[in-house]
């Protein structure tokens, strides 16, 4: 497969790194900012990270998606801005590669569907990181509008579902406005304004990551169960209210969660927390946070007894899609680690900084310890202590004034120091969510920071010699 850069990639040809092992990348030796990309048969499919390197340091890191399906790409050349011109597809189920390169801009595709036939799209570019929130239209064999969609339970992409009423030519139509948005109400464009559209007119035939995923069917109802529990549920009617019968013990302490999104379902879930004796309501819970849009409650158990786990869906919306799962258990003692930055730069006889926050939850307080992994030849780390409870914390790196340069991938392990048990470690991962995220990209963070140390330069004497030369 033949890849074209967008931006600069100075000197050339440059490094490539990827998160999947089975693609490799051969820099085209006579055309600068092109990569023959070689997926090897057993490749994992799916996303995975790609980056470019130098010696001067790193890209920030883009995806690649290994597809399952024939793959298209948009005919630029094609005049496909208007549902009159649009470009034909055939053979699906198939994948669609393409671009809103300018603003305004407006792509049409055309595919043939017969009466009762089912239509299936699934676009992702918000999740591409492509800077949009994107739209789909569909247009009936008479140029009517039969189908707007937006935004699907997870993230700013839209799932479309279709079943024809009439056989003929139907045309989909691709736009987007900026995200995060800006004042310019105008649909956007942009040479990063990337998007994947994988259509089918048969649901199955569609990758599995599409299909929301399923924790098992709806569990039977079990009165009067202790935790932990793993329940799942369909409110099947609007306006259902499903009730969860459990027993408790005074001085446990439980964590009540409903979570749907997560799973690739509509349900906004409400919990009510009751006593099961007369009904009372102790805490009523919607979202928990805009990033982990669950309804959850950490909750002190003040008496022995029956309680009930009360579940709705905010809007009172039911049917066979509204499905969520109910987690009581007691927490667990864990802990993470985030980075600030992905990529770091060590200037010849200095030092970089990695800030990290490593994070407690739920009563963690075992002794914990930094290790490096990949640190190249003349680079030394200085780990800090860790304190017991939720810090930031700074890992040095020097460079030996006669360090190679270097350009790598490293990982920085958060290790519980344990008495003789299997430690438990967390990878310091950089986060892509931001304040900007309005729900996941395809891959969320990246754990595999990079580090370039740079060349020494060459000494006066080395220069003037050169010269004379």
């Amino acid at each position: 497969t033949l890849l074209t850069l967008v931006g600069k990639a100075e000197p050339w040809p440059c490094g490539v790194w990827c998160s999947n092992p089975g693609v490799t990348f051969v820099p085209d030796g006579e055309t600068k900012g092109q990569f023959l990309a070689k997926i090897a048969p057993d490749a994992r499919p799916g996303p995975c990270l790609v980056r470019l390197h130098n010696p001067d340091g790193a890209s920030e890191p883009r995806f690649l998606t290994i597809g399952t399906l024939k793959e298209v790409a948009e005919d630029e050349k094609a005049d496909n801005d208007n549902p009159a011109g649009g470009q034909k597809l055939e053979g699906l189920p198939v994948t669609l590669n393409g671009r809103l390169e300018k603003s305004q801009d407006v792509d049409c595709y055309t595919v043939m569907l017969n009466a009762e036939q089912s239509f299936f799209v699934h676009c992702d570019s918000y999740a591409l990181r492509a800077g949009t929130d994107p739209f789909l239209h569909l247009y009936g064999p008479d140029g009517s509008r039969l189908l707007l969609e937006n935004d699907n339970p997870r993230n700013l992409d839209p799932r479309l579902r279709f079943k024809a009423t009439q056989s003929g030519i139907h045309t989909l139509a691709i736009m987007a406005i900026a995200s995060p948005p800006n004042a310019n109400v105008s649909f956007h464009g942009a040479a990063n304004a990337v998007y994947r559209l994988t259509l089918a007119t048969n649901e199955s035939a569609l990758p599995a990551r599409y299909s929301p995923e399923i924790p098992g069917e709806d569990t039977p109802e079990a009165p009067d169960s202790k935790p932990p529990l793993d329940v799942m549920g369909t409110l099947s009617k609007p306006g259902e209210t499903d009730r969860h019968r459990f027993s408790a013990t005074k001085g446990q302490t439980l964590r009540l969660r409903a979570e749907a999104t997560t799973h690739g379902f509509p349900t906004d879930p409400v919990m009510n927390l009751r006593k099961s004796e007369d009904d009372s309501v102790i805490r009523s819970v919607d979202d928990g946070t805009r990033d982990q849009p669950a309804a959850e409650y950490v909750w002190k158990v003040p008496a022995d007894g029956l309680y009930v786990a009360e579940i709705e869906d905010r809007f009172h919306r039911g049917g066979s899609d509204f499905r969520y799962r109910l987690t009581i258990a007691e927490p667990e003692p864990d802990f993470s680690a985030t980075a600030d930055k992905n990529a770091y730069v060590i200037d010849p006889g200095k030092a970089a900084e990695i800030k990290l926050k490593v994070t407690r939850e739920n009563g963690h307080d075992a002794p914990l310890e930094l290790k490096i992994d990949g640190l190249p030849e003349g680079v030394t780390a200085e780990p800090p202590e860790i304190p017991a409870k939720t810090a930031d914390v700074t890992v040095k790196l020097s460079g030996a004034a006669d360090a190679r340069a270097a350009s790598v991938p490293i990982r920085v392990r958060v290790v519980e120091k344990t008495g003789g048990e299997e430690p438990r470690n967390r990878v310091a991962a950089f986060s892509f969510q931001d304040s900007n995220a309005r729900g996941p990209y395809l891959i969320d963070e990246i754990a595999d920071l990079w580090l370039t140390v740079k060349a020494k330069p060459p000494d006066k004497k080395s220069k003037d010699e050169a010269k004379k030369e």
